[in-house]
C-alpha cells in the first residue's frame, strides 16, 4: 500500500482535491462515496485528518471503516 504524509492526507479534505480521505490507526480510507462525508465534513469531524483519537466519541465502532476502500498508510 502506498504511504502518504499528513500533508498529503490534509489535501484530501473535500475542498482542495476531489477525493475525501480520512485515516484511522495508520490506514487511510477513501470516503468520497459516502453521502455522510459530502463537502468534507461528517458532523463535527473534518476529512483530511487522522480520526483515531476522535472515534471513541462516535456513536459507531471502527467497523464503519470496513465499508470503505483502504487506499494507503499514514507516514
Amino acid at each position: 500500500m502506498k504511504i502518504y504524509t499528513k500533508q498529503q492526507l490534509a489535501l484530501r479534505n473535500g475542498q482542495d482535491k476531489p477525493e475525501i480521505w480520512v485515516a484511522y490507526q495508520g490506514t487511510i480510507y477513501d470516503v468520497t462515496s459516502s453521502r455522510l462525508w459530502k463537502k468534507g465534513m461528517h458532523y463535527e469531524h473534518w476529512a483530511g485528518q487522522d480520526l483515531t483519537e476522535e472515534l471513541p466519541d462516535a456513536p459507531h465502532t471502527e467497523k464503519v471503516f470496513e465499508k470503505f476502500e483502504a487506499i494507503g498508510q499514514l507516514a
